[in-house]
């Protein structure tokens, strides 16, 4: 498909760069670039050992107490 399209100058002086260094057409390194960017993310490796799957929490997140949970639960119902 033919299009024509606006890139950042950084970006297009990227491609360009790894056209040259491939070999391959600028369509093409964009295009391989592009579906490279909609995969969709590897889920997290899961740690060996573990009956339940398991997340890490970022730093500084807000914490919950079990009493908030509760009245959560109370009011709501379980999900």
């Amino acid at each position: 498909m033919r299009t024509t399209v606006t890139l950042d100058e950084d970006v297009y002086e990227a491609v360009v760069r790894m056209s040259r260094l491939s070999g391959e057409r600028f369509g093409k390194v964009l295009s391989d670039l592009a579906r490279q960017a909609l995969k969709p993310p590897a889920p997290p490796p899961r740690k060996k050992g573990q009956r339940f799957p398991t997340f890490d929490v970022p730093p500084g997140a807000p914490m919950m107490s079990a009493e908030k949970i509760q009245r959560f639960l109370d009011e709501e119902g379980p999900i």
